[in-house]
């Protein structure tokens, strides 16, 4: 098992801290999963070479009132 992997019950503490108390265990393991997959994701990330024009832009345009 990795050192930086959480258990159930870090994961049960998380969630409560945030006032996620009625997770059924289902819920906590998939809560699991997914913290571990971020934060494998991001250890991936190049963050020392990342600059904000690196960030995706999301660009959306209105049609023009004769386009309609």
């Amino acid at each position: 098992m990795k050192e930086d992997t959480l258990t159930l019950d870090q994961v049960r503490k998380m969630a409560a801290d945030i006032g996620m108390t009625q997770l059924a265990d289902e819920h906590l393991q998939q809560l699991l999963r997914a913290t571990d997959t971020a934060r494998a994701r991001r250890k991936a990330l190049p963050l020392g070479d990342i600059v904000p024009a690196d960030e995706p832009a999301h660009v959306f345009r209105l049609a023009a009132e004769d386009q309609r």
